[in-house]
């Protein structure tokens, strides 16, 4: 190959603009993925916290604790996690 040539490149493909589908929504009895069990658990878990605080009457707590609960239903309902 003479000097300054270079051998065809492939075409670059635009990136893809179209929107991820929301998946469906997980019914009783279906397969529960690890995202779909491990975020449940985080919503338990971040009730039981949420509980714990108000109930020492630590306000700050309780504050950092809901914050923490309403960005994960705000997930599950992205993701189409029924939270029961």
């Amino acid at each position: 190959m003479p000097p300054g040539d270079h051998p065809a490149l492939p075409c670059r493909r635009e990136p893809r603009t179209e929107a991820h589908p929301v998946p469906p929504t997980h019914d009783e009895g279906a397969h529960m993925d690890a995202f779909t069990a491990g975020l449940l658990q985080r919503i338990k878990a971040a009730e039981s916290d949420l509980t714990l605080a108000r109930e020492s009457g630590d306000d700050f707590l309780a504050d950092v604790e809901q914050a923490e609960l309403d960005d994960l239903r705000r997930l599950a309902a992205e993701h189409g996690v029924r939270v029961g």
